[in-house]
C-alpha cells in the first residue's frame, strides 16, 4: 500500500485499486471507465466538501479495489443532522449531476450518474444508504434491535436487486452476478 500524509488525513492507493483499474481501462474500448471514474470522484469530493463545511477531518482516504473509502471517526461524534448530510452529499451530487447531463443531452452519462447514486444507497456494506438507514433506526428503535435490521435490510435490498436487474436485464452477465454476490455477501458482514 502507498500512503502519503496530507496534513491530518491519510491518502492510501491499495494494490487493488491500480489491478482493477488497469483491466477496467484495459477492457474499456468505449471512454466509458474515465467518465465512471470521473462520477465516482464527484460522488467523494461532495462527501469531502460537507465535511469541510462541517469542521471535519477525516482520517483517511482509501483508494482499493472496491473503490474508494473514507474514514472519520469525527463524523460519528456529530449530530444526526450534520452526520446525515456528511453521509447523503455524495448520491445528492449524483443525482445533480444526472439531472445536469441529462439536460445537457448527454443521457448515457446522467444513467451512469444516476445509477452510481441510487446504488450507493443501497443498505449494505460500508454504502452511503446504510449509514443513513442506521441513523434512521437509531431514531426509531432500540438500539440493541439496530444492527439485526440492518442486516435484514441489507439482505433484502441485495437479493431484491439482484433479482430486479436479471429480470430487467433479461439475463446475467459475469460481471452482474460477481457484483451481486459481493452485495449479498456484504449484507451478511458486520460493518
Amino acid at each position: 500500500m502507498i500512503e502519503l500524509k496530507l496534513g491530518r488525513t491519510s491518502l492510501r492507493w491499495d494494490f487493488s485499486f491500480f489491478a482493477v483499474l488497469a483491466v477496467f481501462f484495459w477492457l474499456d474500448k468505449t471512454g466509458f471507465g474515465l467518465m465512471s471514474l470521473s462520477i465516482c470522484a464527484a460522488h467523494e469530493l461532495a462527501h469531502l466538501i460537507i465535511m469541510k463545511a462541517a469542521g471535519i477531518t477525516p482520517e483517511s482516504v482509501t483508494f482499493y479495489g472496491a473503490g474508494i473509502r473514507i474514514t472519520s471517526p469525527e463524523t460519528e461524534s456529530r449530530s444526526p443532522t450534520v452526520q446525515a448530510a456528511v453521509y447523503a452529499a455524495g448520491c445528492v451530487m449524483n443525482f445533480l449531476l444526472a439531472a445536469a447531463m441529462f439536460a445537457a443531452g448527454l443521457e448515457s452519462t446522467a444513467a451512469v450518474s444516476l445509477f452510481t447514486g441510487v446504488f450507493n444507497l443501497l443498505p449494505i456494506g460500508e454504502f452511503d444508504g446504510r449509514r443513513l438507514l442506521k441513523l434512521l433506526l437509531i431514531a426509531l428503535m432500540k438500539p440493541e434491535n439496530v444492527d439485526g435490521m440492518l442486516r435484514l435490510c441489507g439482505i433484502i435490498s441485495a437479493v431484491t436487486g439482484a433479482a430486479a436487474v436479471i429480470i430487467i436485464g433479461k439475463g446475467a452477465s459475469p460481471t452482474l452476478l460477481i457484483t451481486m454476490i459481493y452485495l449479498i455477501v456484504m449484507s451478511f458482514r458486520r460493518v
